[in-house]
């Protein structure tokens, strides 16, 4: 492994560094888009795209890589749509990614839809919307940008479906003015006429198809009820073996493939546990070898991916402390090792890279700097930086994310982060408990625009890796599985005692606050424990668990959270905290949007009518059209504004509020 010289410089077209000063940043700031979103460079390294956001709305922007020439402006973002991702599917062709909210008769639907564009900003085409060949609520699942003809991507989308296709017992839905069964075909794309051609039909019960490196169509992943299934097909054959089948939230050993290996078409790499922890296996389809351990952590699980364009693995991230990745591409690690020492106290990853492997985009980020992006060329040795991630903001005024241990009441060590106002001592601290959403799903290091607003104001954050949380191991997870308000609130309330033993935080000035489920685990703490917390907010949160199954009755999943919920009746009921309002002796804050697509707004809006019904002190925040994450700068500036008065009304930081 060598280490290479770097040359340093800012690609000062696209953005100015931010001006350093101490004073707090605003509100606005704090809730702005980021600045640059995404970028992408061509195959051939002439062209980068870059997703670029002016005043709350995003445009993409082509610039000729090495030149002083000014940026084209190729596309902007329409209204109620999002830009999800724009890359490169030919030198001079962009395809880019389009998230949107759908509303219907049986709640709120995301989808997905894809356009193409010149690097010059001309032909531009909406593709595949309009086909008779595919239809689907995802229309936007590239499993292959060079799968051999040209100017074509492999694309995985629904096939078609006319007005019989929504009869009852065929499957199929219509979500807005398209129907979705949600059994893929993969199709090759042609990106400048819009031509389909079909290279995989549909086979339930799969739902989602994996290309090898050469463009052929070699696994799939079904979901049938609550059963999972895994199938491959061997190189040169036609028809598909099932590989393994099991029912979701079980334990077991299984593997779950995510690549073919690029050495041998009939390998392919997957997760399966390795003592009690997920871990990357090579496995033999045609099942004449035993699997091969190729990495294993051994405190914690292997989590997604990292792929390639051509769909090769280049490694598989793990979290500790700090998020790490586990490289089995040797030219995708000897990269970031080149580039490291030039991004000290970042992590970073390749996001995009030409074909040669000569040029690559990295994306990094820190606990105080947001996700930056730079080229590097390996022939010249030259990382240059574009724009600025932190637009506003400057890293030496915000807050470290440090890592914490405390034991649980059982004894049991948990996870977590603590993160204090900049330049505080530490001690005697209004303090947010800020459980993670999920619950399957882990808090991580990295920059939060939430918790660098709570810490700018004063307040000490604590966050908690609780049991059932991900990337611990079965044991962890299934410890409190089905368990939503039992041992996983218990974490929850421990290490709010800690922080309080420990003396970091004022025992008179505590609120939880949570975001989707963590919004549930506020209300339960607002409901349960008023001598601990003195005040609740919950952001999309959840309120009652039996309603909770009702909403998702209508969704391909629905056995899939049932059995994560679990069925105990009188459990939902009692871990409800719709059903307890009376209980509630703290001040409640709720916001949630109207176009959220992962918690319906009924959940927050049922929660609020049975506090009134019990006379107890609540507000309800209902943005219009917000989405899950309130990704938008209006949106979150309300949501900032609303959770700065209730906080400083109620646990008033030292500082005050700005």
């Amino acid at each position: 492994m060598h280490r290479w010289p770097l040359s340093i410089l800012a690609l000062a077209a696209f953005g100015a560094p931010a001006p350093s000063t101490a004073a707090v940043p605003s509100i606005e700031t704090f809730a702005a888009r980021p600045q640059i979103q995404d970028v992408s460079v061509s195959p051939d390294g002439r062209y980068l795209a870059l997703i670029e956001t002016v005043d709350d709305r995003a445009g993409v922007f082509v610039k000729e890589r090495g030149t002083s020439t000014a940026p084209v402006f190729a596309m902007a973002e329409p209204e109620h749509f999002r830009f999800r991702w724009c890359k490169w599917a030919t030198n001079t062709r962009l395809l880019c990614s389009f998230l949107g909210m759908e509303s219907g008769p049986r709640g709120v639907y995301a989808l997905t839809r894809l356009v193409a564009v010149d690097a010059d900003g001309r032909n531009m085409k909406v593709l595949v919307q309009n086909s008779s060949s595919a239809q689907g609520q995802f229309q936007d699942r590239i499993l292959h940008w060079h799968p051999g003809p040209p100017n074509t991507v492999l694309l995985e989308a629904d096939e078609g479906i006319d007005a019989s296709g929504t009869a009852p017992g065929v499957g199929a839905v219509v979500i807005g003015n398209i129907g979705t069964h949600a059994l893929p075909a993969v199709f090759e794309l042609d990106i400048v006429t819009g031509r389909m051609k079909v290279r995989q039909h549909a086979r339930s019960p799969i739902r989602h198809w994996t290309a090898d490196p050469h463009g052929e169509v070699r696994l799939g992943w079904g979901l049938d009820g609550a059963d999972v299934s895994y199938y491959a097909r061997l190189a040169g054959e036609r028809d598909w073996r099932r590989l393994a089948k099991f029912e979701a939230f079980t334990r077991g050993d299984r593997f779950e493939p995510i690549a073919i290996s690029a050495d041998d078409p009939n390998k392919a790499y997957a997760t399966a546990p390795s003592e009690g922890r997920s871990a990357v296996w090579l496995v033999d389809l045609r099942d004449t070898a035993n699997p091969e351990l190729v990495f294993a952590h051994p405190l914690v699980d292997v989590e997604h991916p990292l792929l390639g364009s051509d769909g090769r693995l280049l490694g598989v991230y793990y979290d500790t402390d700090y998020p790490n990745v586990f490289y089995t591409d040797e030219r995708a690690r000897a990269v970031i090792d080149a580039v490291k020492p030039a991004l000290p106290g970042r992590f970073s990853v390749i996001a995009s890279e030409t074909p040669d492997h000569s040029i690559f985009v990295i994306r990094s980020f820190s606990d105080v700097e947001p996700t930056g992006f730079h080229i590097y060329d390996s022939s010249s040795k030259r990382l240059l930086k574009i724009g600025d991630p932190s637009a506003g903001l400057d890293p030496t005024t915000l807050s470290r994310m440090s890592p914490i241990r405390y034991a649980a009441r059982d004894g049991t060590e948990v996870q977590g982060y603590l993160s204090v106002p900049r330049g505080s001592a530490g001690k005697h601290l209004p303090l947010v408990v800020l459980p993670h959403g999920g619950p399957i799903h882990r808090d991580s290091w990295g920059y939060s625009f939430l918790e660098q607003f709570l810490t700018s104001r004063g307040y000490a954050v604590l966050q908690m890796n609780f049991r059932g949380s991900a990337g611990y191991g079965s044991d962890w997870f299934f410890a409190a599985h089905q368990d939503w308000g039992g041992l996983t609130y218990d974490d929850v309330v421990d290490a709010t005692r800690w922080a309080i033993k420990e003396g970091i935080a004022d025992p008179q000035r505590v609120c939880i606050v949570g975001w989707s489920f963590g919004g549930y685990i506020a209300l339960v703490g607002g409901q349960r424990d008023a001598e601990l917390f003195r005040c609740a907010v919950s952001i999309a949160g959840i309120s009652d668990l039996g309603l909770l199954e009702d909403e998702e009755f209508h969704f391909l999943n629905y056995r899939v959270t049932k059995k994560q919920i679990g069925t105990d009746s009188a459990k939902l009921r009692r871990d409800s905290p719709r059903l307890h309002a009376a209980d509630f002796k703290v001040p409640v804050l709720m916001v949630h949007g109207t176009r959220d697509a992962q918690v319906a707004l009924e959940q927050s809006e049922v929660m609020d009518a049975a506090l009134r019904r019990a006379n107890k002190p609540d507000r309800l925040v209902v943005i219009k059209d917000g989405d899950h994450s309130l990704n938008g700068k209006s949106f979150r500036v309300t949501l900032l504004r609303e959770l700065e008065a209730f906080l400083g009304q109620n646990i008033g930081a030292a500082g005050g509020t700005h």
